[in-house]
């Protein structure tokens, strides 16, 4: 089977709407015979339709695309039982466009019926009538590949294809969550939604889509995730969100953003740790220290909080040293000293923590070196 380009540019015909629609109804009649050529063929023919503005509007055209490319699938899905060659990656992208089709079909396939007059129908509890045509079909359709999208995820994800992968674990959460994948019992449990929504934020992350990744590592937190080093992926992906922020001087909005982040998780060292650096940057190591301070007492485990608490403490004494040229040795012990004093044992604590990380014993061992210029035991 030759291998279509779904989106192909060159595909696209300059149809009026009136063509277009008179396409789209032949291409529907196609799709219903059920014949498996008609499915390729029709999913070719019919990409003019859902870039044309007034077809693009009509259920009938996305419909007909939808139903096109679930037999395609369905039609390679069964070849590939028998044992026969089929293209994983084509049978793959088909499926993927096949959600977006239908999923795009449904609420224009939800529209209010109306009277003679044109007024809308009323129920008995005064809401509108809302009638449907395709949806009874759409939806079976979606429920009943929802295992084929996660499958599809789960091959991507595997290929490295951090973009597509990303795209079917989506497709197969919005589905799973729908009202009528509830209402028709086919909802996963929380438990197994969790980890569809933490590997599609992984792929997200891989794919440096930070902002998104952060959105959907933080629903699979709120829906009891845990495993795979979930909160430091959802921390490093605001992280890197937060440096994009920084890198345009927009110190405000990251404030406000890591501020967020804490009120939703107010024992995350990490993210004290990043309001401190943010903070470092706008305003000086004075304003940074409170928060990591803060970091290193939420989690006493965390390196880093401590290396930047000894750090800024290094720093506060390097200024004194700067801003007093002529003082003597002297003069310097008493200003210097307590905070050398203080310094140290954070910075033990992260070379303990992290022995691997050079910078605080960098750190430690010029202070021990100027104590030892001072005469300090």
């Amino acid at each position: 089977m030759k291998k279509m380009i779904l989106f192909a540019a060159a595909a696209i015909m300059a149809f009026g709407a009136s063509a277009q629609m008179s396409l789209v109804k032949d291409l529907a009649k196609k799709v219903g015979t059920g014949n498996p050529q008609a499915y390729a063929e029709a999913l070719e023919a019919i990409q003019p339709a859902l870039m044309n503005p007034e077809s693009a509007n009509d259920v009938l055209t996305w419909y007909t695309a939808g139903k096109a490319a679930f037999g395609l699938y369905d039609t390679m899905f069964g070849a590939k039982s028998l044992g026969q060659p089929v293209d994983d990656n084509m049978m793959n992208e088909v499926l993927s466009a096949a959600y977006e089709y239908y999923q795009n079909a449904l609420p224009l396939d939800s529209v209010v019926e109306v009277d003679k007059n044109g007024a809308p129908k009323l129920n008995k509890d005064g809401s509108k009538k809302i009638k449907t045509k395709y949806s009874k079909d759409i939806i079976g359709a979606l429920t009943a590949h929802m295992g084929d999208i996660a499958n599809a995820g789960n091959i991507y994800l595997q290929a490295n294809d951090w973009v597509n992968a990303a795209n079917a674990y989506g497709n197969y959460a919005d589905i799973a969550r729908a009202p009528f994948a509830i209402a028709n019992g086919v909802a996963p449990a929380d438990s197994v939604l969790s980890q569809v929504r933490f590997f599609q934020a992984y792929s997200q992350y891989q794919a440096k889509d930070f902002a998104h990744a952060y959105e959907n590592f933080t629903k699979a937190r709120k829906m009891g995730y845990t495993a795979d080093n979930i909160v430091e992926f959802q921390t490093s992906s605001l992280a890197n969100m937060v440096q994009t922020m920084l890198d345009a001087n927009e110190y405000d909005k990251a404030m406000n953003f890591i501020q967020n982040a804490l009120n939703a998780d107010p024992k995350n060292a990490i993210l004290h740790d990043i309001m401190g650096f943010t903070m470092e940057l706008k305003d000086g190591i004075e304003a940074a220290l409170p928060f990591y301070r803060h970091a290193a007492e939420v989690d006493p485990t965390y390196a880093n909080a401590f290396f930047d608490v000894g750090r800024c403490l290094y720093l506060q004494a390097q200024k004194i040293i700067d801003d007093n040229p002529s003082a003597t040795t002297k003069d310097l012990v008493p200003k210097l000293k307590p905070i050398y004093d203080e310094a140290l044992p954070f910075l033990r604590k992260a070379i303990e923590l992290d022995p691997e990380n050079t910078k605080p014993k960098s750190v430690l061992d010029d202070i021990l070196y100027k104590f030892e210029m001072m005469g300090v035991k």
